[in-house]
């Protein structure tokens, strides 16, 4: 069950932040949200990565 959701959550960011910068190249969106946004997808793909090293 955690290397499933482990898994879950790092393919998550590993989608979300490409997603994240094509968004911000076509419509845009205030400069403090890019260094933020990353460092939350940093944070679930650390944690995914945690979740699944434990099992």
């Amino acid at each position: 069950m955690r290397n499933s959701l482990g898994m879950l959550l790092q393919f998550a960011a590993l989608t979300f932040l490409p997603v994240l910068i094509i968004f911000q190249l076509n419509w845009g969106f205030r400069l403090l949200y890019m260094p933020l946004l990353t460092l939350v997808g940093i944070v679930v793909f650390w944690i995914g990565h945690a979740l699944r090293d434990k099992a």
